[in-house]
């Protein structure tokens, strides 16, 4: 489809550009966590701020969608920095099960190095955390092998958003603590310096407690609020506390405890994050000189409040509605200290979300269904169980049951005279039997990578499939079903469309405004980033450059 106007560690590379028409001095990778691609549309005649702006003046790709069928935090992420599906990045979900440890891991954990912090009294309580797990370098590895003197930062409330999105050499990663109340990093990064005294002076400045006293309440007059369902729904948050307005200070000295940590689901979190951003800029003086620089920021409050409240809910448009204000100031002050011709924003997600299963069932999809973990285990592991039994083989076969996938014992099997082969195809008989249960896919099947088209959804499993980290035998759940669930809420890691189509849009130096109707992928981000910047980027990338469409030629 053509373009509708209107407004005004990697072995090998493709060559740089000749020519670069418009080359920023500032890029930035905004991702949205949760955002849903609707809500550029749902919400359109009420913005105001920057998500007009990007709107009006931005190249808007409005079939984006996540290609790979895993749709977590942790793979969104690597995989819209990377240009790579998890299949050659390597991070397959926020987390996974270590066969060598015997033992679940986060996919950023890393005991080798240590955090770093502005209050030492917290240090025991901050884990550490890296990018060790990331298999392929990034958009900004690619741009400091290109120009050593170009500072690549990257920040987020959750630390698998910052670590992932920043790459494997960054100047440093932050994400945010709760137990510090602030931002930290870890040793990883500037070769385990000290955080900058900035970093302190914004901790300091009691940034997470701003709103403590003056509560969460709407924004805009309660009619704008109609096109959303209703504001007391009992599936939301934790049954109780689903109502406007939400207050936290009870004149206690734990309720600022209790806010310090729950922050992140308030817009609050992001509205942090992103004076935080402001901080980084003018403290490092990103897109000050002809070299240009990245930041990468993740806004971690969206996926917070979606989860707990869900895609129609009065929060979710409140909070798209606050982050309409926030980036139109955080423009305004790119416009004014990098210059409105100097600077590049890339503005996607890593994943969108399923509605509430009832609220799915008052729209139509009668087949929406909450299955809450308890009953997920219970059935998984009686299926499993019987496939075991008919092999002869232990209980202990199965080493892991995850939120969606099987980790099983091969040695025990071949020791048994079961070919894993036949095991990993037995227990996956068992487990399509399960009522909430579409399809489950074995590690054979995963890695022959050939897909004739007959089996739904097969090549986005295969471009999640890692077999160092993926499990045995990998679950498709029904659509409209939310497995291995809390009582309320909601959530996503599905191959549908309400879980993988996300923004994809372009916006500043260079930008041609205009909507674009053909399908692209997160994976194509980070490849038209490189090729606006001018420069090189790995030729083995899952993702293309969108530059042609994105400048107008």
């Amino acid at each position: 489809m053509g373009l509708l106007t209107f407004g005004a560690c990697d072995r090998t590379v493709a060559p740089a550009p000749t020519t670069a028409p418009t080359r920023p001095r500032l890029a930035i990778v905004l991702v949205v966590d949760q955002m849903r691609a609707d809500y550029l549309m749902r919400y359109g005649d009420l913005y105001h701020g920057g998500l007009a702006r990007f709107r009006r003046e931005g190249a808007w790709f409005t079939q984006g969608h996540v290609q790979h069928a895993l749709t977590y935090t942790a793979p969104g992420h690597a995989s819209a920095a990377t240009g790579t599906h998890p299949s050659h990045h390597g991070i397959v979900a926020n987390e996974w099960f270590d066969r060598e440890r015997s033992e679940p891991t986060i996919s950023v954990e890393d005991s080798k190095v240590q955090p770093a912090l502005t209050a030492a009294d917290v240090s025991g309580k901050v884990p550490g955390r890296s990018p060790r797990n990331l298999e392929r370098r990034a958009l900004g590895d690619w741009l400091k092998a290109h120009e050593p003197a170009a500072r690549v930062f990257s920040v987020a409330l959750k630390d698998r958003a910052a670590v992932l999105m920043g790459g494997k050499l960054p100047d440093r990663a932050y994400w945010y603590s709760p137990e510090m109340a602030g931002y930290v990093s870890s040793s990883w990064y500037a070769d385990g310096a000290p955080l900058p005294a900035w970093v302190a002076t914004f901790n300091a400045s009691g940034a997470a407690l701003l709103h403590f006293v003056e509560g969460w309440t709407r924004v805009r007059d309660s009619s704008a609020y109609l096109r959303s369902g209703p504001d007391r729904v009992e599936a939301e948050a934790d049954g109780v506390r689903t109502e406007f307005p939400h207050t936290f200070d009870d004149g206690t000295p734990a309720a600022r405890v209790a806010f310090a940590k729950g922050v992140l689901t308030t817009p609050f979190g992001d509205e942090m994050t992103l004076k935080f951003a402001r901080a980084l800029i003018d403290a490092e003086r990103l897109g000050a000189d002809d070299v240009p620089d990245l930041l990468m920021i993740s806004c971690s409050s969206a996926d917070y409040i979606g989860h707990a409240y869900g895609p129609f809910s009065h929060e979710i448009e409140d909070y798209y509605l606050r982050l309409d204000g926030y980036l139109g100031e955080l423009l305004g002050y790119l416009d004014e200290h990098v210059g409105k011709d100097s600077y590049v924003v890339a503005l996607t997600a890593d994943h969108g979300a399923l509605p509430l299963p009832e609220e799915a069932r008052l729209r139509g999809h009668r087949s929406a269904e909450r299955v809450v973990t308890r009953e997920y285990q219970a059935q998984a592991r009686a299926a499993i169980s019987g496939a075991l039994t008919r092999l002869g083989l232990p209980a202990g076969t199965l080493r892991h049951l995850g939120e969606d996938g099987v980790w099983l014992d091969a040695r025990l099997a071949e020791s048994a005279k079961v070919d894993p082969v036949q095991l990993r195809a037995e227990v996956a008989m068992a487990l399509r039997k399960l009522e909430f249960v579409a399809d489950a896919f074995t590690a054979d099947e995963l890695a022959e990578g050939s897909d004739d088209g007959s089996r739904p959804f097969l090549g986005r499993y295969q471009r999640s499939f890692y077999a160092p980290r993926s499990p045995d035998v990998q679950l498709r759940f029904k659509q409209w079903h939310l497995v291995d669930a809390e009582a309320h809420g909601t959530s996503h890691g599905s191959p549908y469309a309400y879980d993988t189509h996300v923004p994809v849009l372009f916006f500043g130096a260079g930008v041609r405004a205009g909507m674009h109707e053909q399908p692209v992928g997160t994976v194509d981000v980070a490849p038209t980033l490189a090729e606006l910047l001018g420069v090189r980027r790995p030729e083995d990338l899952d993702g293309h450059s969108l530059a042609a469409l994105v400048r107008g030629k």
